[in-house]
């Protein structure tokens, strides 16, 4: 891994653990009401994802030479040339891509766990 994929990926890393640590602030905070607390998880978890996928639409070559990501690395860390550029973007938007597919995919557990319990807490049986 090139040292430019390796900052995005730590870089994405920390902004899915902070996105991460408001959906366990939530199911603690309401713990009292399992299945709406999975469900405010799950939201945080789509709204992680649709912020990935804007992102990657607002991208270009031009905004990532303003990133923090090209901007952390060393001159001599940085692909060169246009071509190279051309590269890191890609394999950003592809990083954040990925990202978010995993954020939707763990909005969608999230959500049919909440939907689990709000049906089986709430079915007092025969």
């Amino acid at each position: 891994m090139i040292p430019c994929e390796r900052y995005a990926h730590f870089t994405l890393v920390r902004d899915a653990s902070l996105f991460a640590v408001a959906a366990v602030m939530f199911m603690i905070g309401f713990s009292f009401e399992p299945a709406l607390a999975f469900d405010l998880a799950a939201t945080v978890a789509l709204v992680f994802a649709v912020l990935q996928i804007v992102r990657v639409s607002r991208l270009t070559e031009d905004r990532f030479r303003h990133s923090e990501v090209w901007q952390a690395l060393r001159p001599d860390e940085r692909p060169a040339g246009d071509n190279g550029i051309r590269i890191a973007c890609d394999a950003m938007q592809n990083m954040m891509l990925r990202f978010a597919k995993t954020a939707a995919g763990t909005s969608v557990m999230l959500y049919g766990a909440g939907l689990l319990l709000s049906l089986t807490i709430g079915f007092d049986g025969l």
